[in-house]
């Protein structure tokens, strides 16, 4: 997924849903998406998974990926792993789970 494509998708998702990652193939398993970072360069973006901290919303990370290229991909981050994002989903509790 790119940056343009989780724009598009996320446009009516109110600003202030809290954005996690899946950490396996249990969606139960859930960790945080604390940070942004940038990967080899600015054509690749690092959503930071971690368990402990506050995760940013969805206007915060849409704030800061405004600032890269809208073809920029998409990866999550978990124990220095990147991880192409596939996609996302609301969960039970209105929170955007991230895959």
């Amino acid at each position: 997924m790119n940056v343009f494509d989780f724009f598009s998708l996320t446009t009516y998702i109110d600003g202030q849903t809290a954005l996690f990652g899946q950490v396996d193939s249990s969606r139960a398993d859930i960790q945080p998406i604390t940070a942004l970072r940038f990967l080899q360069d600015d054509s690749q973006v690092a959503l930071v998974l971690s368990p402990k901290g506050r995760p940013l919303t969805l206007e915060q990370a849409q704030t800061r990926l405004s600032q890269v290229g809208d073809k920029a991909s998409l990866y999550c981050l978990l124990d220095n792993q990147a991880i192409p994002v596939l996609g996302f989903h609301q969960n039970e509790d209105g929170n955007i789970v991230i895959k």
